[in-house]
């Protein structure tokens, strides 16, 4: 498990392609949202670009998890090529996964209403003193819980076993297997609590050091999140590939 994700890290052009890429997407992407809509010919040019932004990050990582269920150097060029069919399964499972996580963030918005209403059937005896704010921050510890950690911990692996062409069983094995759990604390961790603890830190007094400062955050920041990325692939391509050779069904992989 430990040497399938270190092997997505070392590979130099995997990390530099999700260092430059996921970068040249997100700027893309930002810039997109300032084309001018006002003519028919503007519009179809903002669907055009928004169509290709869409395939760029698609094809990046579905090559990703492709590759990720065996990470040889040789093998590299192959997960890379696109395919339309494991990319269609990358879109309807991320879709999938970004409905669950919306409703789940819906959750914020009736925070307060759900602790007031904890702590008012709770007894006498058991209220916290603190009043129903502590039953807001647990709330809210709760929800951040689920939107970063279960949902997409439950979902990944069956996403990534339609992508690389496995059984729907093998990613459902993978939710039984306690390392797998383990190791996604981790990678949450770091690429989600760790990296958020990154920005919102303030050092420094004087404006420019506070600038320095945010800019050298959010590019830590970045390369963790990239970093973790790439582990919870490498993760989910192990996992998959054992769980569906133990059932007897290889892999399948690209003609070379």
């Amino acid at each position: 498990m430990i040497r399938n994700a270190m092997a997505m890290l070392r590979s130099g052009r995997l990390l530099g392609l999700h260092l430059i890429g996921n970068a040249l997407i997100l700027v893309a992407a930002s810039l997109w949202l300032l084309l001018p809509e006002a003519h028919t010919w503007q519009l179809i040019i903002a669907v055009v670009c928004a169509l290709a932004i869409l395939f760029l990050a698609l094809w990046l990582h579905t090559s990703t998890l492709e590759y990720a269920a065996d990470p040889a150097p040789e093998n590299f060029r192959t997960a890379f090529r696109p395919s339309l069919l494991r990319m269609l399964w990358l879109f309807l499972g991320i879709a999938i996964l970004f409905v669950l996580m919306w409703y789940v963030d819906r959750l914020t918005d009736h925070q307060y209403q759900i602790a007031g209403y904890f702590y008012s059937k709770m007894p006498p005896s058991l209220r916290p003193k603190d009043g129903a704010s502590v039953y807001y921050q647990r709330l809210g510890i709760l929800i951040s819980i689920v939107f970063w950690f279960l949902l997409p911990s439950l979902l990944l692996p069956v996403i990534a076993a339609r992508v690389i062409g496995a059984r729907v069983r093998a990613g459902l094995n993978t939710l039984v297997r306690w390392r797998y759990w383990l190791a996604m604390i981790v990678t949450v961790c770091v690429g989600v609590w760790l990296t958020s603890f990154l920005l919102g830190w303030k050092p420094g007094k004087s404006l420019s050091a506070q600038e320095g400062s945010l800019i050298f955050r959010m590019a830590l920041g970045y390369v963790l999140a990239t970093v973790a990325w790439l582990t919870t692939a490498g993760l989910l391509g192990y996992f998959v590939r054992s769980n569906n050779n133990v059932a007897g069904d290889p892999v399948p992989q690209p003609a070379k």
